[in-house]
């Protein structure tokens, strides 16, 4: 790791570096925010800057913030990065940078500084700077994403200085803000997330210098690779998916992929806007990472908008799974066909898929069912979505009727995967239940 240059508060409140060694990286404090005019740079702290100019300029306010936050945090010395680091000297930049996600995880504290909320005084405050809260121009950079998920402790401030909440209990707004999983705010170990997925966490987000786009996913992705500033975008994010290939010991990560396909859905009414029960399924099924099979089942009335809601869930989250499967759920027969679909769909993909290209597509049901399950228990496979559409026949305990169907059978062994699961039946437990109630009509 590159040595961590900080800025230390003396007793007299003047503001200087303190270099540091590796071995000898005091406690500290670090600053996340984003980049304004007059920032104060490297060369306005040297010892031989003029500090009048320096406290003069903008950005200055960011730094006496900081130095007091730690202070009253109990903290001495603090980094932000305008400073802290010499941009001119190309090699200690990309040291830097190839360091910064280390150096924001083994920060004691970190602040991260909205200098576009306001914490407005009157009887509707919190509402006010919620909203600015939700619209920061902090959540679209690309550099603040390791900001947010890399240190254990995040606490929020506003422009005037004023703590917002800490990264705990902002969480929910975080996490519908960012769609990063819950589990990843905590920190759940980030190779427990796919690439495609820890992709996603930065696709609505930039950066100003168009490299800087792959740059700032190193430490998401744990690796290292020189800077090279004019190679353009392409040629950075090759570079970052080499690296990520060779890290990973030639695991393509992306074989299990299949592309989502319409024509196994079935049609259904225009959607009626259920966002509590879309939030609370995206949070059942994407809050815990991937260390075993979330399942949700969507439990209620017939007509009363399961189906809807199922699909409308996979439409705003389907980059979070390298597949996506539906089954009709309604008899035996019917689940039989809707895994021969599936294995057609795996095979229209991934042609040459062993344990699929020797079976009986049509004469051998049971065989394709054995098949695809063994497909979604292999080991690196455990992002794809299942949807047991209309299982409202469940086979219980000393239920002989033929007619009825035991989900359990058509479910893949290993502990992997997401399920969602739509029924009628209250006898259903393979999940999480969510009761759908109807909707109130608004006049």
């Amino acid at each position: 790791m590159a040595f961590l240059r900080l800025l230390e508060r003396k007793p007299d409140g003047a503001i200087v570096f303190r270099e540091t060694t590796s071995s000898d990286v005091p406690a500290y404090a670090i600053l996340s925010h984003t980049w304004e005019e007059e920032e104060v740079l490297f060369q306005d702290m040297e010892a031989n800057a003029d500090m009048s100019k320096t406290v003069s300029k903008a950005g200055w306010r960011k730094i006496e913030f900081c130095a007091r936050q730690a202070a009253a945090d109990g903290l001495r010395y603090f980094w932000i990065d305008t400073c802290c680091i010499d941009k001119k000297n190309a090699v200690e930049l990309s040291a830097a940078i190839n360091s910064m996600f280390r150096w924001y995880q083994n920060a004691t504290r970190c602040y991260v500084y909205l200098s576009d909320v306001l914490k407005a005084i009157g009887v509707d405050r919190e509402i006010a700077w919620k909203d600015a809260f939700r619209t920061s121009r902090w959540f679209t950079r690309g550099w603040t994403l390791q900001e947010l998920i890399a240190p254990r402790l995040v606490d929020f401030f506003s422009l005037e200085g004023e703590r917002l909440g800490s990264k705990l209990l902002l969480e929910t707004e975080i996490h519908e803000i960012t769609g990063i999983a819950k589990s990843a705010l905590r920190g759940g170990a980030l190779s427990s997330f796919s690439i495609r997925e820890r992709r996603s966490w930065a696709e609505r987000r930039s950066t100003t210098v168009e490299e800087d786009e792959a740059y700032c996913l190193l430490g998401i992705f744990d690796i290292s690779m020189a800077l090279i500033y004019g190679e353009r975008k392409e040629q950075a994010f090759r570079r970052l998916e080499e690296e990520i290939h060779k890290l990973n010991k030639g695991i393509d990560f992306e074989q299990y992929t299949v592309g989502l396909s319409l024509a196994s859905f079935p049609e259904a009414a225009q959607f009626v806007a259920r966002e509590k029960e879309l939030s609370k399924m995206h949070e059942l099924l994407h809050s815990h990472g991937r260390s075993s099979r979330s399942s949700v089942v969507l439990h209620g009335l017939g007509g009363i908008g399961k189906t809807q809601l199922a699909i409308e869930y996979i439409m705003r989250h389907k980059e979070k799974h390298t597949a996506i499967f539906w089954l009709n759920a309604n008899d035996e027969d019917s689940l039989r066909l809707s895994f021969r679909d599936i294995a057609q769909q795996i095979l229209m993909h991934h042609p040459s898929a062993g344990v699929l290209c020797n079976v009986d597509l049509d004469g051998d049901l049971d065989g394709v069912v054995r098949a695809v399950k063994t497909w979604l228990n292999f080991k690196d496979n455990t992002r794809w979505l299942m949807i047991y559409d209309n299982y409202d026949n469940p086979r219980t305990a000393n239920h002989a009727d033929r007619s009825v169907v035991d989900v359990r059978r058509y479910l893949p062994e290993s502990d992997q995967g997401s399920v969602i699961i739509t029924t009628r039946s209250a006898n259903v437990t393979l999940g999480w239940r969510l009761h759908i109630l109807m909707q109130k009509h608004l006049s």
